[in-house]
C-alpha cells in the first residue's frame, strides 16, 4: 500500500533562488529552440528544444554570446555536438580552465564541456535552497545525506554547508574531482564528505550489506550512462531496483527524499508515484512535485527544464 497522510503541493516559484544579487547566472532569452544564458560574465547559446516560441531580444543581443553549442546528430564529426566559439561582441576572453560562479554562499567552477553543459544545472537552484533548509530543520543531529549521481556536487555543497554529513557518489572520475574542487572553493574543506567513485547499484548493495543507513537521499539519475567499470545504466530498466535499494539504506524515519530527472517521458507524477510505491518508509509527510524551469530575466517566460518530486517529514 502507498504511504498514507502525505500532503501534496506543486513548487511555488521562489524568485530569490534566481536573484542576480546572489546567483551569477541568468536566462537572458529563449526561443527558436535555443536559449541565451549568462554564466558569470560570459554568455552562451545552447539548444532548448521546448523553446518553441520566438525570442524576445534582437539578434544583436544573441551575437554577444561567447560560444554556441550545436548538435550534429548522426554526423561523423561528432556523436553528440560541439561548441562553436566566436569573438562575441564585447565579450571577455574565455578562460581555458574555467571561472568561478557564485550561488549565495557557495562557489562553483564552470566551463564548457563536450556534452553541452557548463558543470552546473541552474534549474536546480530552488532544490539547493530546499536541501539546505531541510538539513537546518534538524539542528539537534548531524543529518546523514546520500547524493547519488552527484555530478559536480551542487546538492552536496548545499547539504554540507547546512551542516550535514554527505556521501557523494558518481561514476565519473572527472566529475568527482570537479565536485571536490567546488567543495574546496566554497570553503567547506573541513566538512565531512565521503567521495565515492562507483556504480550506484553496486554501491547501494554494499551499503545494505554493511547496514549503513542514511537520513536523506538526493538523486538526479541520467537517462543513460556507464559505471566506472563499463556498467550500463538505462533509467527505464533500472529505476525500480534503484529505489528498492534506496529504501534498504534509509533510516526507519527518514527526513527527506529528492528525485529529479531530465528524461523525456518521466513526469513529476511518475517520480512522485515511484517514491510512494518504492519508499513506503516516507510515511506521513509533505510531497512537492512539478516542473523544473528557468525564469527569463524579464519574468514573463519560464523555460521547462525537467521534473522533480521531493518529500520531507512533517
Amino acid at each position: 500500500m502507498p504511504p498514507q497522510g502525505n500532503k501534496d503541493t506543486s513548487m511555488k516559484f521562489d524568485p530569490s533562488a534566481f536573484s542576480p544579487k546572489t546567483f551569477d547566472y541568468e536566462l537572458l532569452d529563449s526561443g527558436h529552440s535555443r536559449k541565451l544564458e549568462r554564466f558569470g560574465e560570459h554568455r552562451f547559446i545552447r539548444p532548448a528544444g521546448l523553446a518553441v516560441w520566438p525570442p524576445s531580444l534582437p539578434e544583436s543581443e544573441w551575437k554577444t554570446a561567447r560560444g554556441e553549442y550545436r548538435y550534429y546528430r548522426g554526423s561523423k564529426q561528432s556523436a553528440s555536438g560541439e561548441w562553436k566559439y566566436g569573438a562575441g561582441k564585447g565579450a571577455p576572453r574565455l578562460p581555458e580552465d574555467g571561472w568561478s560562479l557564485r550561488f549565495r554562499h557557495l562557489t562553483f567552477q564552470v566551463k564548457p564541456t563536450p556534452f553541452g553543459h557548463l558543470g552546473l544545472f541552474p534549474e536546480q537552484a530552488p532544490n539547493w535552497v530546499w536541501i539546505g533548509e531541510q538539513v537546518e530543520r534538524h539542528p539537534q543531529r548531524e543529518v546523514n545525506v546520500l547524493n547519488l549521481f552527484g555530478y559536480t556536487g551542487a546538492s552536496t555543497l548545499a547539504a554540507s554547508a547546512a551542516g550535514a554529513r554527505v556521501t557523494h557518489l558518481d561514476a565519473s572520475k572527472s566529475a568527482l574531482t570537479w565536485a571536490r574542487t567546488n567543495h574546496e572553493l566554497s570553503g567547506l574543506g573541513g566538512r565531512p564528505v565521503r567521495w565515492i567513485l562507483d556504480d550506484a547499484l553496486k554501491f547501494l548493495q554494499r551499503e545494505h550489506r554493511r547496514k549503513n543507513l542514511y537520513d536523506a537521499i538526493v538523486m538526479d539519475p541520467p537517462s543513460f550512462g556507464r559505471g566506472p567499470k563499463g556498467e550500463v545504466w538505462k533509467i527505464e530498466n533500472t529505476m525500480g531496483e534503484l529505489l528498492s535499494l534506496c529504501q534498504s539504506v534509509l533510516t526507519p524515519r527518514p527526513l527527506f527524499f529528492l528525485m529529479t530527472t531530465h528524461t523525456p517521458g518521466f513526469s513529476s507524477l511518475t517520480l512522485r508515484n515511484m517514491i510512494r510505491k518504492y519508499i513506503p518508509s516516507t510515511g506521513r509527510g509533505h510531497f512537492e512535485s512539478g516542473e523544473l524551469f528557468l525564469p527569463e530575466v524579464r519574468g514573463d517566460v519560464h523555460l521547462p527544464s525537467g521534473f522533480y518530486s521531493r518529500w520531507s517529514v512533517e
